[in-house]
């Protein structure tokens, strides 16, 4: 789940329109932000592993159903929205 979030096309079209936007300094210190959340993602990646061993089996699955309630509800905001939008 995370790949997608990481490299999908929201992602990638916000580094083009940024980039795009900016050149010379300001094009280094967008890039030099987007290396630094990089690094960030991939210490949050490697530190899952041991996190989770440690909350354990059950922690894991309270979390992953909270999670996945939170998503439904940002869903379903998203296509309410949406609605609103067209007919509204």
């Amino acid at each position: 789940m995370g790949i997608p979030m990481i490299a999908g096309p929201g992602s990638i079209a916000t580094v083009m329109l940024v980039t795009s936007r900016n050149h010379g300094l300001h094009l280094m210190i967008v890039l030099g932000a987007l290396a630094a959340v990089l690094a960030t993602t991939l210490v949050s990646l490697l530190a899952a592993g041991p996190i989770m061993r440690v909350l354990g089996d059950k922690l894991e699955a309270m979390i992953t159903r909270i999670l996945g309630v939170l998503l439904a509800a940002l869903a379903a905001q998203y296509v309410i929205d949406g609605v609103k939008a067209s007919f509204g």
